[in-house]
């Protein structure tokens, strides 16, 4: 019995590290701009904000 849960253990980190080192990679958060993009053309091609109505 703990074979088979030390086995189980050793299955499931596997799994789970292979999926982690599959998975990364570069996440840009909301602030920063990808590669070439122009930071005044952002500013410029934002729509105008409608106003939201929110019903309770």
């Amino acid at each position: 019995v703990v074979i088979l849960i030390l086995l189980t253990l050793a299955a499931l980190s596997f799994v789970l590290c292979r999926y982690l080192y599959h998975n990364r990679g570069d996440y840009r958060t909301t602030g920063e701009l990808a590669p070439g993009e122009d930071p005044d053309e952002e500013d410029n091609n934002k729509p105008a904000p409608e106003k939201k109505e929110y019903f309770i």
